[in-house]
């Protein structure tokens, strides 16, 4: 009977989610669906997010960095936000 232990997928630590984000920043540099590189909580470590701006083929994106997973998120596409309007108050006559 093997040990549970050695079946258990390891979690990253900030620092190596952090040097494994940098990688893939560089790694996903110009790919047209990838519109953020971010770190996200996974279990009790932390993995790479990659924003989506809609579908994309799973071949060209890494499964994991250095041995940090990577996930991956639909997020849509990003646009600039419109200035806050202020409201106008009617004035009591």
């Amino acid at each position: 009977m093997g040990c549970y232990c050695d079946r258990m997928s390891k979690t990253a630590t900030l620092q190596q989610a952090r040097a494994a984000k940098a990688k893939a920043a560089r790694m996903v540099s110009g790919h047209p669906d990838v519109n953020g590189v971010g770190i996200t909580r996974d279990g009790d470590g932390y993995a790479v997010k990659l924003n989506l701006s809609g579908r994309t083929k799973p071949d060209p994106l890494p499964k994991q960095i250095d041995g940090v997973k990577v996930r991956t998120e639909v997020v849509g596409s990003i646009r600039k936000r419109e200035p806050a309007r202020k409201a106008v108050r009617a004035k009591a006559g």
